[in-house]
């Protein structure tokens, strides 16, 4: 018996010994890390703090949930008996403030000693600016412990912690928590006397979101945390973290000092609807590898007031990228309704992953009128649009992607959401169809383009010899007839032919009555409502040449082609063009800056001419490359005079287009073009002043 009473006293003065280190390992008496997320991230947290674990690591990101959560853990501490349980539940309020509560125990049990802490956190979360956020935690402790039957006292106190949250800009946040800023201390009710169980401690954090499903973070106290997490699409994600001492702890045997060693940790989620298992590992320097586990549960009292009738959506052709940022119908389409009987306030934002980057807002805070009489609410249709990046000029191929469209809705104070995905396709660059109007083709006209530019100013400045005086006048350097004619030689010299498409021919995708989609419920209305821009989205789509592509492969095109070629090279060297609807095809003509006075004194039949506004213009007819520029110039007044009369004929401001439709082009690299020789050139030019000399006499 004797023996047992004196080995009895030294196993408990062990256990607690125990206990005391791990209590001291986990960073601070009383402060022992929660939750399995943050653990498998090197305990880097402060600055994310966006799920139910935003209580122990910083309240003020509680007002990133968007919805009440429960998060549960329990865990045998380094496999010695020491249990840990944690419970937390979150309440938004609105979507300024939220409040949280949790109860965390630390247990250790066995036939004679019995240890209990158990803790609750009544907490709170406000934001103060769009970037900005405080919380505070109000905690209560209750601790007793029990040795062989008889109670040493329970103890109670409370306790205090302060939490910011800063996102200055979009991804990257800073946090900074303050926790048991009160020194927390409980009181024995036996003795009356106070204890500090959780001495203060500052932590700060930084965190970056480096895309929409992994994230950086890096937290800094007495230890240097980094951690990672990657998600792979929403069910599972990975996890890792370091975690280093930054401090130097003094030795007990000597009067060296000593840092612990570097210990990492790795975790994983497995996640299934609302529901989200998180698992952790941590591989400690001083004591047993722990395993730990936890459970959170998302839900809500989500009432959906509006009804989503419809989403109509068409392909989007990238070659006009640019455009999709204005909200048009012909880009999409959402039809809803209220089910509410009062006004709300809503918005609608859209969002193609990869292909944005940021959700653009098609709708912002505009007042959705309830439906206060009971009957079929009137629908409103909200037209869409896109705010696609430059990762569409790099599609080899048309791709089937999604878009995410979010309605947002504010009731009982808080923000509600419904989000649906629906498919999409882009078509790459070069893909183009025309329906009711050509205006789109000056997207692919582009004077600025650096190849267009030399090239056209390289074979327009090249000399011409002129032998009849009474041509003097086209020796003026501001004479636009002279130039253009150049430039249509030097593309003849150069091998520029035309030549239909042979499977999608310009008249094939041009021209054509639109046809009602009854799948997808477009009408001829829509053209009416598109006042800003309208692409035809429909089909069947041909492969245009870019200004850049056709002059470097020095082939052929269809008249569109041609056309867009002339027009940049002519408007790169300062001459205004129109483009020429005919209906079955498409041509150019240009500002010839000459007057009626100019072209009697040239002797230039006027009929060669189209007067416009008092200006003379010249129409050229791109489907005559290869014959002499006098030979496309006639055919071109031919067939403009043909149309006129057959009420067919349509112009197109080139520069009037432009205000609406931008002009770009793919991402290749900029090579130069050498021109053709000058003497061929000079050569062509010279044959056409003999044609126009001997035309003018005839």
């Amino acid at each position: 018996m004797k023996s047992k009473l004196v080995f009895a006293p030294s196993i408990h003065l062990a256990l607690l010994i125990v206990l005391v280190l791990v209590l001291i390992n986990e960073g601070s008496i009383g402060q022992i890390p929660i939750g399995a997320r943050p653990l498998g991230m090197g305990e880097s947290f402060v600055a994310i703090a966006d799920d139910a674990n935003a209580i122990s690591w910083n309240p003020a990101g509680l007002v990133q949930l968007r919805q009440q959560a429960i998060n549960g853990m329990y865990t045998d501490l380094y496999g010695i008996g020491l249990v840990h349980s944690y419970l937390s539940y979150i309440l938004p309020l609105t979507d300024q403030h939220v409040i949280g509560i949790d109860w965390s125990s630390l247990g250790f049990e066995d036939e004679e000693l019995n240890l209990q802490d158990n803790r609750m956190n009544l907490s709170y979360g406000i934001r103060l600016a769009r970037q900005l956020s405080l919380g505070a935690n109000f905690r209560y402790v209750s601790i007793d412990t029990t040795l062989d039957g008889e109670s040493l006292g329970p103890a109670t106190g409370l306790g205090m912690d302060l939490g910011i949250y800063l996102e200055p800009i979009s991804g990257l946040s800073f946090g900074i928590f303050g926790k048991d800023l009160t020194n927390t201390k409980v009181k024995f009710e036996t003795t009356k006397r106070e204890d500090v169980v959780a001495y203060r401690q500052f932590r700060l954090g930084a965190s970056y979101q480096l895309t929409d499903s992994s994230i950086i973070a890096c937290d800094l106290d007495d230890y240097l945390h980094l951690g990672a997490e990657q998600w792979f699409g929403s069910l599972l994600a990975l996890r890792g973290g370091i975690i280093g001492s930054v401090i130097s702890l003094d030795s007990p045997n000597s009067e060296e000092t000593f840092r612990e060693p570097i210990s990492f940790s790795l975790g994983g989620s497995l996640k299934y609807g609302a529901l989200q298992f998180d698992y952790a590992y941590l591989n400690s320097p001083t004591l047993s590898n722990t395993h730990r586990f936890s459970m959170a549960f998302g839900f809500d009292y989500n009432p959906i007031l509006i009804d989503i009738g419809s989403i109509q959506l068409r392909d989007v052709l990238t070659s006009f990228y640019l455009q999709y940022e204005t909200p048009n119908p012909l880009s999409g389409e959402l039809i809803l309704s209220s089910k509410h009987n009062k006004d709300m306030t809503i918005s609608v934002s859209v969002f193609v992953p990869g292909y944005m980057d940021n959700s653009t807002v098609v709708l912002d805070n505009k007042t959705l009128l309830g439906n206060t009489t009971g009957q079929v609410a009137e629908k409103v249709r909200i037209p869409l649009a896109l705010a696609l990046n430059q990762n569409v000029k790099e599609l080899k191929d048309d791709l089937d992607t999604e878009v995410e469209i979010t309605v947002s809705y504010q009731y009982l104070g808080r923000t509600r959401e419904i989000t649906r995905v629906e498919p999409i396709t882009l078509r790459r660059m070069g893909k183009v169809a025309y329906r009711e109007r050509l205006d789109p083709m000056v997207a692919f006209i582009d004077p600025d383009d650096i190849i267009i530019r030399n090239f056209a100013q390289a074979v327009s400045s090249m000399p011409v010899e002129i032998d009849s005086t009474r041509l003097d006048g086209l020796r003026q350097d501001n004479d636009s007839l002279l130039k253009a004619m150049q430039i249509f030689e030097a593309l003849n010299a150069y091998g520029i032919r035309y030549e239909p498409h042979p499977e999608t021919p310009f008249q094939s995708i041009y021209a054509k009555e639109y046809i009602v989609d009854v799948t997808t419920k477009y009408t001829q209305n829509l053209l009416d409502a598109a006042d800003l821009w309208y692409i035809d989205s429909d089909g069947p789509f041909k492969e245009a040449k870019y200004p850049r592509d056709f002059l470097r492969t020095s082939g052929i095109g269809d008249c569109d082609d041609g056309t867009v070629l002339l027009t940049s090279l002519l408007e790169a060297v300062g001459i205004r063009t129109k483009l020429v609807d005919v209906g079955s095809s498409v041509f150019v003509m240009f500002d010839s800056r000459l007057t009626e006075k100019d072209i009697e004194t040239l002797k230039i039949s006027s009929g060669l001419f189209i007067k416009e506004n008092d200006r003379l213009w010249v129409p050229v007819e791109v489907t005559h490359y290869g014959k002499s520029f006098m030979d496309a110039w006639q055919a071109g007044i031919d067939k403009f005079n043909s149309a006129a009369l057959e009420d067919t004929l349509k112009l197109v401001d080139v520069h009037a287009a432009w205000d609406t439709y931008q002009r770009m082009h793919p991402s290749t690299k900029p090579t130069s073009i050498e021109p053709p020789p000058v003497k061929e050139i000079a050569m062509r030019v010279h044959q056409n002043l003999i044609e126009l000399k001997e035309l003018g006499e005839n």
